[in-house]
């Protein structure tokens, strides 16, 4: 029976049945997922002051402290979790927990073993699955290869989620104060239909707050028109 876990975005994930080193992610939030050659979920961490000096052995940059990591239980050593679900297992050359296919049939741009790729942000060659570029230091997001285009975006992306963090409580307690629900009702309606993505980077929490102040705003609003149309009648 296919094993069930809780990804850290809160949805439920049914894992493949199969019993082989590959790559997966969530289907819901795309996070990548470390899975053993048993499919064993290997469990992430983020090693602060013991990241010093470490670096991952598929994409060769250092481990942020505050990077999710994993550590192959083949060699104990550290990787960073969206490497290592990009090939599918250990960059480890002769590690057990190392992906069981051919170095060279690793597809161009997507594996960990030696290709290159240039920054979209600099231009300067760097190995495909980098998660941050060593001649200008811009980090990724993920280790699959990114156009200039896709990086502007999610850079525009993340700085609209930024925002979004301090724009939905804000509107929550203007909704909260009844007098501004009406022009909180269509503010927040807008935000969170044409807003998804940037809302989902900011966190669950703000969108939640996003249909709190929606629902707030629209009980405001029902009452400002209610005692309109009551205050006319008399």
């Amino acid at each position: 029976m296919a094993e069930i876990i809780t990804c850290d975005c809160g949805s439920r994930v049914r894992l493949p049945e199969d019993k082989a080193n590959r790559s997966f992610r969530c289907p819901v939030c795309k996070m990548a997922i470390a899975l053993t050659i048993d499919a064993t979920v290997l469990k992430s961490t983020r090693l602060g002051d013991k990241a010093i000096g470490c670096a991952c052995p598929i994409c060769q940059t250092d481990i942020g402290g505050d990077e999710p990591a994993i550590v192959c239980p083949g060699c104990d050593q550290f990787h960073h979790v969206e490497c290592w679900s990009t090939i599918g297992g250990c960059g480890t050359y002769g590690c057990k927990q190392a992906p069981s296919l051919p170095k060279s049939s690793t597809p161009a741009g997507e594996g960990g073993w030696g290709d290159f790729n240039n920054c979209p942000s600099c231009g300067e060659e760097i190995k495909s699955s980098a998660l941050k570029c060593r001649h200008c230091g811009v980090k990724f997001e993920t280790a699959e290869p990114l156009t200039p285009r896709e990086l502007k975006k999610r850079r525009e992306q993340k700085a609209a989620a930024g925002q979004l963090r301090y724009v939905m409580p804000g509107l929550l307690i203007l909704s909260v104060l009844g007098c501004p629900a009406p022009l909180t009702l269509v503010v927040s309606g807008i935000l969170v239909a044409m807003k998804k993505k940037e809302l989902q980077k900011a966190g669950p929490l703000y969108v939640v707050l996003g249909y709190a102040s929606i629902v707030v705003s629209a009980i405001y609003t029902l009452l400002l028109l209610a005692f309109g149309a009551y205050s006319m009648a008399n």
